[in-house]
C-alpha cells in the first residue's frame, strides 16, 4: 500500500515533457531498427532487420536501458561482446519505473558506437542477454539496435533518436523541436523503444501525436524471449521514401497492442520542424507504470546534406580537468553532457569539465534550418581518492606521528604518494600507504596515479599528545611494610623504583629543607635510578623530573621524606615565628638543640628587613648547661633573642633575619640564615 500511494502521488504531481537528442542527420541511404527483451530475466532474442543491397553502415548504436542502479552488464550480439557500464551512460538520474515494492530511481540510457562490427550484408540479429546480477538493485531490461546506412543510389533521409531524460509519468508529452524539416508528401515514421507496457486491459498507454490518438499500445513485443511484461518496440526499415514495418509492426496510421510503428505524415504540416508526442497511461490505478526509453523519427526532406565535425583536444582526461571541444560546419551549436559543465554550451568551441566518462553530443544547425549531430566521446580516468584517511598523533619529544592512506576503490596503480609538511613545506615522495615519523603539525597528501590523475587531500593534522608521566616510590634495605614516617634514623641509604611512563630521561634531585623555610639541593643525578645516604637526620624532598628526549616533554614529580637525626648527632631547629607579648606562650626566639655537648660556640645575629643589627648574643657554650632548660625530648633549648634591641627597645611587628654562626668540637665552622616572623 506505501508503494501505491507512493504511485498515485507521481500520478498527479508529475508531466514530462522533456527529451534528448541523441541523434539527427540527412544523408542518402535509409535507416533500419529493431528491439530486444527478456524482460527482467536473460535469453536469446532475435530482430530482423533490412539493409539494402550496396549500402554501407554510416553509424550503427546499440542503446540499452538500465532500471535502477546495477552492475556493469555485458550481452553479446552476434558473438561481440558489448559491456554497459558508467562510461556508456547518456542520460542518468531518473526514475523509470514502480512495479509493486520496487521503484527504479537512478535509471539510466546507455548507448554504445558499434558501427565498426556491423556488416551490411547480415539483416539478422541475435542478442543474447545473460542473468542478471541482482534483480532486486536493478536490471537492464530492453535493448534496441540502430541503424543507419548509406546508399547513393537511394533518395535522401532524414533520422533522429530521442531518448528519455525524465521520470516516469502518466501523461508524459515528447516536445520534439529543432528538427530537421519535415516533407510530409512522403512518409514519416514514428517509432518507439517502451518497456513494462503490460497489457492492453489496464497497463497500455494511449499514443497520440499532434493531439491525434494514434491508438492503445501494450503487451510483449512478439520478439521478445518472455511472455510477461517487456513492453513494445519498433522493427522497421525507412529508404527510398518508403516505410517498412517488421515483425509485428506495420507501417499505418495506427499503432495498436504491441504495434508500435506508425506513419504519421497525415498528423504533421509540410516543413514542420516539431512534434509532440504524447503517452497517456490507460488506468490510474495499478501501481505499474509504462517508461518511454526512445523515440525514433524518419522522414524525408528538402534539407541538403552537408558536412559537420565534432572533436576534442584529448580523448582521455582526468576527472575534473578541462578539455576543449571543437564543433565545425554549422551557424549555431548546442552542446550536451550529463556528466560535465561548460564554459558556454553554445560556442562552436566550449571548454568542458567532464566528472565521468562522457558523450558528448553537439546539435549544429546550419544557416538553412537543417539540423545534425555529432557525438564525440571523452574518456574520463577517476582521480585516484581513497576511501579513509588515518592519521596517528606524535607522543611529545618523539617523531612517531603517522598518516595512513586507506583503500584507493578508483584510479589506476601503482600509486605515488606526496606529502608535504605545510609549516616547513618539505616535501617526500613514496610508494607506500603510510607516512611515519612525523612529528606534530599540519600536512598535505597527493595522490598520483599511473594515468598522472592527482587527488589532494584537505589539510591534514598530526595532533601531539603529552602522555608523559613522572612517578617513582621510595625504600630502604630491608624493606618495611608499611613504610614508616620518619622513614629511618640516620644515616639512612635510601633507594629509588622508577616507575615512569612514556619517557627516556630523568633528572633527580634530593633538596634538604629547614623548618625555616631554607632549601638547598644537596645531590643531583640524570640516571634511571638513584640511591643516596642521609648522613644526618632532617626533612628531605626527593624530585624526579622525567621527560621525553627533549626537557620541554617531560613532568616532575617530588616526595617528601624525614629521616630522624641518630641519637648522638647534632640537630639545629629553629622556629619560623614567635610572638613576645608577655602572655607565657612562645614568648622568646628559641633554639632547640639535639646533642648540645658537640658544640665549641655559637652566636646569633639579627636583622630587620634594612640589613641593620638589631640585636647580637654569643653564647659560652662550656656553660650552656646553665643556660638550656631540660626538654621532655631529650633536646636543649635556650633563648636566642626576646624581641628587643640590645639597649632593650621593643622593635615592631614584621620580618626579621638571622644569622646563627656555631663551631663543632670537631672545628667545623657552620652558618645557619633564615628568616624569622615577629608578632605581638
Amino acid at each position: 500500500m506505501k508503494y501505491f500511494i507512493l504511485y498515485i502521488t507521481l500520478f498527479c504531481t508529475f508531466h514530462s515533457s522533456a527529451q534528448l537528442v541523441f541523434y539527427q542527420d540527412v544523408f542518402y541511404g535509409g535507416v533500419t531498427g529493431g528491439g530486444f527483451s527478456s524482460g527482467a530475466g536473460s535469453g536469446t532474442v532475435i530482430s530482423n532487420l533490412f539493409i539494402p543491397f550496396g549500402s554501407s553502415i554510416k553509424k550503427a548504436y546499440l542503446i540499452a536501458a538500465r532500471d535502477g542502479s546495477t552492475h556493469p552488464f555485458t550481452v553479446s550480439l552476434n558473438g561481440n561482446n558489448y559491456s554497459f557500464n558508467e562510461t556508456t551512460m547518456i542520460t542518468y538520474g531518473f526514475l523509470s519505473t514502480i512495479e509493486g515494492s520496487i521503484i527504479w530511481d537512478f535509471s539510466s540510457i546507455h548507448a554504445i558506437d558499434i558501427t565498426k562490427d556491423i556488416d551490411s550484408s547480415i539483416i539478422s540479429y541475435s542478442l543474447l542477454i545473460p542473468p542478471q546480477i541482482n534483480g532486486y538493485k536493478g536490471t537492464y531490461s530492453h535493448f534496441y539496435l540502430y541503424i543507419v546506412y548509406k546508399n547513393i543510389l537511394l533518395p535522401k533521409v532524414s533520422c533522429g533518436v530521442f531518448i528519455n531524460t525524465q521520470n516516469v509519468s502518466p501523461t508524459t508529452t515528447y516536445n520534439l523541436s529543432n528538427l530537421i524539416p519535415i516533407n510530409n508528401n512522403k512518409p514519416i515514421g514514428l517509432s518507439l523503444l517502451t518497456s513494462h507496457f503490460c497489457d492492453t486491459i489496464q497497463d497500455g498507454s494511449y499514443v497520440a501525436v499532434n493531439g491525434n490518438t494514434l491508438g492503445l499500445l501494450g503487451g510483449s513485443d512478439a520478439n521478445s524471449s518472455s511472455w510477461f511484461c517487456t513492453g513494445t518496440y519498433s522493427n522497421f526499415a525507412h529508404y527510398n521514401d518508403s516505410l517498412f514495418g517488421l515483425d509485428d509492426d506495420t507501417p499505418d496510421s495506427l499503432m495498436a497492442g504491441t504495434d508500435a510503428l506508425a506513419d504519421i505524415k497525415s498528423y504533421v504540416n509540410n516543413g514542420d520542424t516539431s512534434v509532440d508526442i504524447t503517452f497517456t497511461y490507460q488506468s490510474n490505478f495499478s501501481p505499474l507504470s509504462n517508461p518511454i526509453r526512445a523515440v525514433m523519427l524518419s522522414y524525408s526532406t528538402l534539407c541538403d546534406t552537408f558536412t559537420t565535425t565534432a572533436t576534442a583536444n584529448q580523448d582521455t582526461v582526468c576527472a575534473g580537468e578541462p578539455v576543449q571541444l571543437n564543433a565545425t560546419g554549422g551557424a549555431s551549436y548546442s552542446w550536451y553532457s550529463p556528466f560535465s559543465t561548460f564554459n558556454d554550451s553554445t560556442l562552436a568551441n566550449p571548454v568542458a569539465t567532464p566528472t565521468q566518462t562522457t558523450t558528448y553530443i553537439v546539435t549544429i544547425k546550419n544557416d538553412s534550418g537543417c539540423v545534425k549531430t555529432e557525438h564525440v566521446k571523452v574518456w574520463v580516468n577517476p582521480t585516484p581518492k581513497p576511501d579513509t584517511i588515518t592519521t596517528s598523533p606524535q607522543r611529545c619529544g618523539s617523531a612517531n606521528g603517522s598518516i595512513v592512506v586507506g583503500n584507493i576503490p578508483k584510479g589506476t596503480p601503482p600509486f605515488t604518494y606526496s606529502l608535504t609538511n605545510l609549516q616547513t613545506l618539505a616535501t617526500s615522495n613514496q610508494q607506500l600507504a603510510t607516512f611515519n615519523s612525523l612529528l606534530a603539525g599540519d600536512y598535505l597528501i597527493n595522490i598520483t596515479d599511473s594515468n598522472g590523475c592527482v587527488w589532494q587531500s584537505d589539510t591534514l593534522v598530526v595532533a601531539e599528545i603529552h602522555d608523559i608521566t613522572a612517578n617513582f616510590n621510595l625504600y630502604t634495605l630491608p624493606l618495611v611494610f608499611p613504610t614508616p614516617n620518619p622513614l629511618g634514623t640516620a644515616p639512612l641509604t635510601v633507594y629509588t623504583q622508577n616507575g615512569s611512563v612514556n619517557a627516556n630521561s630523568f633528572q633527580w634531585s634530593v633538596i634538604s629543607s629547614q623548618e625555616s623555610g631554607i632549601s638547598d639541593t644537596i645531590i643531583q643525578h640524570s640516571t634511571f635510578n638513584i640511591s643516596h645516604s642521609f648522613e644526618d637526620g632532617g626533612t628531605f624532598e626527593v624530585c624526579l623530573f622525567a621527560y621525553n628526549n627533549i626537557v620541554t616533554c617531560g613532568d616532575t614529580l617530588c616526595k617528601t621524606i624525614v629521616v630522624a637525626p641518630a641519637p648522638d648527632s647534632l640537630v639545629l631547629i629553629v622556629p619560623n615565628v614567635f610572638s613576645p607579648n608577655g602572655d607565657g606562650s612562645n614568648d622568646n626566639f628559641v633554639l632547640q638543640v639535639q646533642s648540645a655537648h658537640l658544640l665549641e660556640s655559637l652566636g646569633v645575629e639579627i636583622f630587620n628587613r634594612w640589613g641593620q643589627e638589631v640585636s647580637s648574643s654569643e653564647f659560652d657554650v662550656q656553660s650552656l648547661a646553665s643556660a638550656m632548660v631540660s626538654s621532655p625530648s631529650g633536646l636543649g633549648a635556650f633563648v636566642i633573642w626576646d624581641g628587643t634591641t640590645t639597649t632593650g627597645k621593643e622593635v615592631p611587628d614584621g620580618t626579621y633575619f638571622y644569622v646563627i654562626h656555631y663551631t663543632k668540637l670537631t672545628g667545623e665552622v657552620e652558618n645557619l640564615k633564615g628568616s624569622v616572623s615577629l608578632l605581638r
